[in-house]
């Protein structure tokens, strides 16, 4: 049998550094778990991306290399009834840094969804000043690690930090709302709204689909909505607390019209899925970001707490009550989630490979061009923290309560820094 293509063989980056070599030990996949990890919560939040992440975390180029290795063409050697080159080009995928890498990214984003997005509306400000801090101490690594550095480099980080600080300074649209259920299309007793919610912003477009009806229900357990005045005009405005409660009112009000964000058509999401993962790639752009633009963002959150919902009804727990509520069939939400996850992989696919051509031919450039990224992606953090300012009880204390939590997430880049600068000193001795 012809000898596969060893999967530890080393891959070298363009300056020589063997440290892309996938090898599979526990320490080295306890490794990538926590940074995949740590790269799935950051991918949640608009405006931070889990590229920054890999780079931040010493693995930025191997990320990539095991990205490019992920080919079909195994599946391809297969169909053609070639068995021994289809075992050959699967061994020779680096599964040993993409498994524990997507676990920790998968699992990130199923539990941490919920926690990063309610520190994204309880604190914005402290939230986002962490993701600041820890952004602009990483900004200096690629330049770290450029062989030489001329004014070429110098523009281009310009050019790349003036284009990334006005697209992130651009506003998404309203959210599309659209209607799940309608009992009756006339005149509903209430509308109910399915999703968290997560701002002013997002009621208000709840209210504008609301139509005739006398009451709406938020599930609002943050707080977002602010005291609204009674206007014999206007649906009344009820908020709760659980979603238990939410649809025991629900289901008491006779005749309801059930809202929720309006979900792309399965070949747009597909295209989402691999437009934002693309974004989700490079240091500085957020793929949340891009879906938020896309009107995608709540939708696929969503349709990820559904999905979790869906394994744990098969397990033996009750169904989710919103859920039940919006008469959706079960499976509607793992098949928009499942397609959105394959125009993730065809993303991953393709543009890893367009990232790894760059590393290999235009290396220096291509690092100026990642850290000019990273400082025009300040924008987004510093736009919440100032914003979240004019909110805040106390100017001075919200003020040293920023200053602390950036300074906290720079200590931490600079401590992965020190760390991942030793390991490379330990590993070229």
């Amino acid at each position: 049998m012809p000898q596969a293509s060893p999967p530890e063989q080393p891959l070298r980056s363009p300056d020589g550094d063997p440290a892309l070599t996938p090898r599979f030990s526990a320490p080295a996949i306890g490794g990538l778990f926590v940074r995949g990890f740590a790269m799935g919560a950051a991918d949640i939040v608009p405006g931070v991306s889990g590229g920054t992440i890999a780079f931040i975390t010493g693995i930025y180029e191997r990320f990539i290399e095991a990205l490019r290795s992920l080919t079909p063409a195994f599946a391809l050697a297969l169909l053609r009834g070639r068995p021994r080159e289809a075992y050959s080009r699967f061994l020779a995928i680096h599964w040993a840094t993409l498994i524990p890498l997507g676990a920790g990214v998968a699992l990130a984003i199923v539990a941490m969804s919920s926690l990063i997005t309610g520190l994204m509306d309880r604190h914005p400000g402290p939230t986002f000043a962490f993701f600041f801090g820890l952004i602009l101490a990483s900004a200096w690594a690629p330049f770290g690690r450029m062989r030489r550095r001329t004014a070429a480099h110098a523009v281009a980080a310009l050019v790349a930090a003036v284009a990334t600080f006005f697209f992130v300074g651009l506003r998404p649209g309203h959210l599309d709302v659209e209607v799940v259920r309608d009992d009756a299309p006339n005149g509903v007793a209430a509308a109910v709204y399915t999703a968290k919610l997560h701002s002013e912003d997002e009621a208000a477009d709840v209210r504008a689909r609301a139509g005739a009806a006398q009451a709406i229900l938020f599930l609002d357990p943050d707080g977002v909505l602010p005291t609204i005045p009674a206007d014999a005009n206007l649906p009344v405005v009820v908020a709760f607390q659980t979603k238990e409660d939410l649809a025991a009112h629900a289901n008491a009000a006779g005749s309801i019209r059930v809202l929720a964000p309006a979900r792309a058509s399965l070949p747009w999401i597909f295209v989402c899925g691999a437009v934002a993962i693309s974004a989700m790639i490079l240091p500085g752009i957020s793929g949340s970001f891009l879906l938020l633009f896309l009107g995608q963002y709540y939708a696929v959150l969503t349709a990820i707490r559904g999905s979790v919902g869906v394994g744990l009804s098969l397990a033996g727990r009750a169904q989710d009550s919103l859920a039940a509520l919006s008469g959706a069939p079960w499976w509607s939400d793992p098949l928009f989630l499942g397609v959105f996850g394959c125009g993730v992989l065809v993303g991953l696919a393709t543009f890893s490979r367009v990232v790894s051509w760059l590393f290999h031919r235009a290396h220096d450039l291509t690092m100026a061009v990642l850290a000019g990224f990273m400082i025009g992606a300040l924008r987004q953090p510093a736009m919440v923290v100032v914003g979240a300012a004019e909110r805040a009880p106390s100017a001075s204390g919200y003020w040293g309560l920023a200053a602390l939590v950036a300074g906290v997430g720079a200590a931490l880049v600079l401590g992965l820094s020190i760390v991942d600068s030793r390991a490379r000193a330990r590993r070229a001795a």
